[in-house]
């Protein structure tokens, strides 16, 4: 039987939600001055830099040993240089707000693809209609903040949700991770093989001219490295491992509801009734997935006590 969250995950669950919800007007205010591949690459270099930091003062060894290991690293990096690439080129054709409802559409592709890949996770009814009402919540704010803007583009929307399908990918293919691959193991070699690829790409696709620094541009690729990348991934990664995939993945339906009060805060966007409602059937999608029936609760009760009159 899965067990639930605790208290702790939770928390940690909505902070990396509320982390990575102002990561969209952040990469808005970054991409006013740098170039969007070299914009990835420079965040994931620096934020390897700081990963690998940490785990050479804490001594922890971040090589993989086995072929296995090293192959999924490898993929799950690579993957997220993918992810990276149409999430960044798809935000410059749409607005941030569209950008977190459809990159947030990734707890579906975890579902579907756990249908196939995670067959030890119980599909329950609860989480699909969890999922379901979140999404309405989503596509409540999407009507009512984006619904007569016809000049945002398809084809930023397509981008964005392509990334979506390639975080989902990355979330399933986490749960295949040997116990052997510690998290900074992970964090390394994300970091540092998607930022000298995405860099390389940058240099070579991009202009370097392109580049005009000013506080608010340095603030938003410090926070997008620091905050978004170092921490947000790493307890990302620790999440997903702890708890069960399907159980964690719909808290990202929490994302584009701290990323329109950011882009209230940082953007000067207008917080509407549609928000407040999307808010409501997202936190109503979200504790549906997290608990039991009432029936399946009585019966986990009965068996623990049939169990301890048989033990005594």
């Amino acid at each position: 039987m899965e067990k639930r969250l605790d208290i702790q995950s939770i928390f940690l669950l909505v902070l990396l939600s509320a982390i990575w919800g102002v990561t969209f007007p952040a990469m808005k205010i970054a991409l006013q001055g740098f170039p969007p591949i070299l914009l990835g690459g420079f965040r994931f270099i620096l934020a390897g830099i700081i990963v690998t930091f940490f785990a050479i003062l804490r001594k922890e060894r971040f090589i993989a040993h086995s072929r296995g290991s090293r192959f999924l690293l490898t993929f799950y990096a690579l993957a997220l240089a993918l992810q990276i690439i149409l999430l960044l080129i798809g935000i410059q054709y749409t607005s941030a707000n569209r950008c977190a409802i459809f990159f947030n559409t990734a707890p579906f592709w975890v579902l579907l693809l756990a249908i196939f890949f995670l067959p030890y996770e119980n599909l329950t009814l609860n989480k699909w209609i969890g999922a379901a009402l979140a999404f309405i919540g989503i596509a409540v704010m999407f009507v009512g903040r984006e619904g007569n803007n016809t000049r945002d583009s398809l084809l930023g929307d397509v981008l964005v949700l392509g990334a979506a399908v390639t975080w989902g990918v990355r979330i399933i293919v986490l749960k295949y991770f040997p116990k052997t691959v510690g998290i900074m193991t992970i964090q390394v070699w994300q970091f540092s093989i998607a930022g000298f690829l995405l860099t390389v790409l940058g240099f070579s696709m991009e202009k370097v001219s392109e580049i005009h620094l000013d506080f608010s541009v340095v603030a938003a690729f410090l926070y997008l490295a620091i905050m978004s990348n170092v921490a947000g991934f790493l307890l990302w990664t620790h999440l997903v491992q702890k708890e069960v995939a399907t159980r964690v993945s719909p808290f990202m339906f929490l994302t584009p509801v701290f990323g329109v009060l950011a882009s209230a805060a940082l953007l000067k966007e207008v917080i509407t009734g549609y928000l407040l409602a999307g808010l409501f059937l997202v936190g109503s999608g979200i504790h549906i997935v997290n608990r039991q029936t009432s029936a399946k609760k009585a019966n986990n009760k009965r068996k623990a006590n049939i169990q301890g009159s048989q033990l005594g």
